[in-house]
């Protein structure tokens, strides 16, 4: 059955239509949010194919969204029922399941169903604890004063470049991944960051955040080499962050790899693989460390995520909190970062 016949043959799953459209055309819902939106209307069309809902579902919206009828959908959702990317059977992970039961919340407030009560939602994991400042400087020291044969010195000198404006500013991958040339000032001082927008919230305005000395050393460094990986490129490349190798991206249709050329724009993905490595060797350095001195780990030594996050937050509070202890004056640049 086509979703049109669908939706025309179900009276409330098309008023779940109209709402999921009328949302998706809210400036203020992502895109990641209408794709979700979206999906979770394709799921409840294969629930109504399964004959897996109650027949008041039938009716209109209120009654799709009543408490026994999301019920039986969450049932559904959690045996991989209603899935739409050819993995039926297979349990929705718990975040797919939390992320459906958010956009259920949208709907309902969207059509003024009240009261609208979801089933028991699995529990949001609690935050990675955060990256400690003993363990951020290890990290900066493993790359400044070691020569790591596990990696290139382009590798290097892109990492500590990269990994002083997340020092210097709290940046994100995405935060990273956004940032062109024209926002870093020619002399290197200052760096403007946009961050991505945290869910219905408005777009947070750009910041203009002072860079250390250390960084902008590292900064000068980085961009000689950028230079002679961008040069070679028949086009532009505006992004201050870029790749060092050739990087398969797929294939064509005789089966011959596709790959870009190192010096394009190296994607929020990369970034997040680039810290990914990065902890994993000083992960590696201090387990073998500790192998050296004939005993277990330092009782104050956890591994270091490989996730750039649980870093990222570290910095922003120390950050925030730095930036209350200078008192809140009206500046034209904003002061934040770590001393020079």
């Amino acid at each position: 059955m086509s979703t049109a016949l669908q939706l025309t043959l179900v009276p409330s799953l098309d008023a779940m239509g109209r709402v999921v459209d009328a949302l998706c055309r809210d400036p203020d819902i992502g895109q990641s949010r209408q794709k979700q939106l979206r999906a979770l209307l394709g799921a409840y069309e294969r629930a109504f194919a399964l004959g897996g809902l109650p027949p008041d579902a039938y009716d209109d919206l209120p009654s799709l969204l009543a408490y026994d009828t999301t019920r039986d959908f969450f049932d559904l959702a959690v045996k991989g029922l209603v899935r739409g990317d050819g993995k039926t059977g297979e349990s929705e992970s718990d975040s797919a399941l939390r992320a459906r039961g958010r956009c259920l919340e949208l709907i309902a407030a969207k059509a003024g169903v009240a009261p609208f009560e979801l089933p028991p939602m699995p529990p949001t994991p609690a935050l990675a604890p955060v990256v400690t400042a003993p363990v951020r400087h290890l990290l900066l020291r493993h790359f400044q004063t070691q020569v790591d044969r596990q990696v290139t010195e382009p590798f290097r000198v892109r990492f500590l470049a990269m990994y002083g404006v997340v020092l210097d500013t709290a940046s994100s991958s995405g935060a990273l991944a956004a940032q062109h040339m024209a926002h870093l000032a020619a002399d290197l001082s200052t760096l403007r960051v946009h961050r991505p927008r945290q869910g219905r919230t408005p777009s947070p305005p750009p910041e203009e955040w002072p860079l250390s000395t250390p960084t902008r050393q590292a900064l000068a460094a980085y961009l000689q080499l950028r230079t002679t990986l961008v040069e070679p490129l028949e086009n532009p490349v505006h992004h201050l962050w870029v790749t060092l190798e050739h990087n398969h991206i797929g294939y064509r249709e005789d089966g011959t790899a596709i790959q870009e050329p190192p010096g394009v724009t190296l994607r929020k993905g990369g970034i997040q693989r680039v810290f990914a490595r990065a902890a994993e060797l000083l992960n590696d350095e201090m387990e073998e460390l500790n192998r050296k001195r004939g005993a277990g780990r330092p009782p104050e030594w956890q591994p270091m995520p490989t996730r750039l996050e649980p870093l990222r937050r570290a910095v922003a509070l120390e950050l925030q909190q730095r930036e209350e202890r200078q008192g809140d004056a009206p500046q034209l640049l904003v002061v934040r970062g770590r001393p020079s």
